[in-house]
């Protein structure tokens, strides 16, 4: 079942503060039909009570799937600064990750910061994939586009290349760009290239799970670069 929580919004649009329902925790394999929410990004829309303005607000959650043994905690550090309130909430999602790797051992444990890229990651654990070799594939993909994107006019800026299914016959990846262009943008790249880096990749053994290591995002895939110049 879910743990849901109360919250306080405040509405982009007439600026009204109001006490919302949102959710603590979902566990997608006990509540099947909250996934297409979460995917949807849904469980994030909200209505001002007073003045009926509808609006998306993510919000820091936990999402666990029990089938493919995951939990992904969305952690948006809604308290800036270094306040009582910022301390407590840092050391509740440190004692949240202890507990479940007391109770879940075998579980794979990530900490995001962004909506999208939660959703992401739901995407690639369904599809039974290792995130890091997700991750940096987008990482290098974004460089990629970006250096052919450059002398575009107007030039175009790829903020961050996401995954988005399986396709094809052949055994693609696709992958969706979040950019300046007004239109959509994919990009499909051969699953040999995963599955080159999985198996016989000089760098395959960077992307074995770690203890301890938990954001596994644009940073850490630069990070994997250096390795490999190293």
């Amino acid at each position: 079942m879910a743990t849901r929580k109360t919250m306080i919004k405040t509405c982009p649009s007439c600026g009204a503060f109001f006490n919302t329902d949102a959710y603590e925790v979902i566990n997608a394999s006990l509540d099947l039909a909250l996934r297409d929410e979460v995917i949807w990004g849904r469980i994030f829309d909200f209505t001002c009570p007073s003045c009926g303005q509808h609006f998306r607000s993510p919000y820091s959650m936990a999402y666990k799937d029990m089938e493919k043994e995951y939990v992904i905690f969305l952690d948006l550090d809604e308290v800036a600064g270094d306040s009582n309130e910022s301390i407590r909430e840092k050391r509740l999602l440190a004692d949240q990750i202890a507990e479940t790797r007391e109770l879940f051992p075998s579980y794979r444990i990530r900490v995001v910061h962004d909506m999208m890229d939660l959703i992401e990651k739901i995407h690639i654990f369904s599809a039974g994939l290792n995130d890091k070799i997700i991750t940096y594939l987008g990482y290098k993909i974004k460089d990629d586009v970006t250096l052919k994107m450059k002398n575009a006019k107007p030039p175009i800026r790829v903020h961050k290349a996401l995954f988005d299914s399986l396709k094809g016959k052949e055994g693609e990846l696709k992958f969706g760009l979040l950019s300046s262009s007004p239109k959509p943008i994919f990009v499909t790249t051969p699953s040999r290239d995963y599955e080159y880096l999985l198996k016989k990749s000089p760098l395959r053994h960077q992307f074995d799970e770690a203890d301890g290591l938990y954001q596994i995002d644009e940073g850490w895939a630069a990070g994997i670069d250096k390795v490999l110049i190293a």
